[in-house]
């Protein structure tokens, strides 16, 4: 009986740990578009005011998962003179950002650089919005799906365990 016992417990756990594995995908998706978003914010106070070179501002801040990866890769071929996002596989490498989001972090790093810092500006302000949208939207998707696979995880580890008793 205490073997059942602890043994049933185990299967909860696991199961309720396996539906906290799949929702790490909504967890990475919100970080991702926070840490893209923050980023947003401190480029258009450096085109507005400092100015400094890409590699300075770049180096003055810290980012964490995967956009910190992300930017880590971009910036070494930038140094090297072989950036292009274009060049990136989306798909395989960020595969929990969505279609749109994808467009826009690549459209965005194209950008990048580009121009005089008034017309980066008026397109980086243009992008803040969407971003925020973006970003609000990710962080319900977290808060309902990351709870909800959760929630299946445990409920289907007590199934499992009422069907061995």
């Amino acid at each position: 009986m205490l073997l059942k016992f602890i043994f049933g417990i185990g299967i909860v756990a696991f199961t309720s740990f396996c539906g906290y594995l799949l929702a790490k995908k909504y967890r990475k998706r919100k970080l991702f578009l926070q840490q893209f978003k923050e980023f947003n914010e401190r480029f258009l106070s450096e085109v507005t005011y400092f100015r400094r070179p890409i590699k300075a501002f770049v180096s003055s801040y810290a980012y964490k998962g995967e956009f910190d990866s992300f930017l880590k890769i971009f910036f070494e071929q930038l140094e090297i003179g072989q950036a292009q996002v274009r060049s990136f596989d989306f798909k395989s490498e960020f595969p929990f950002l969505r279609e749109e989001e994808r467009l826009t972090v690549e459209n965005y790093f194209l950008m990048l650089g580009k121009g005089d810092s008034s017309s980066q500006k008026g397109y980086f302000a243009s992008i803040k919005e969407r971003l925020t949208a973006q970003c609000s939207a990710a962080e319900i998707d977290c808060k309902k799906y990351g709870d909800l696979y959760i929630k299946l995880g445990f409920l289907c580890g007590l199934l499992i365990l009422i069907l061995m008793i």
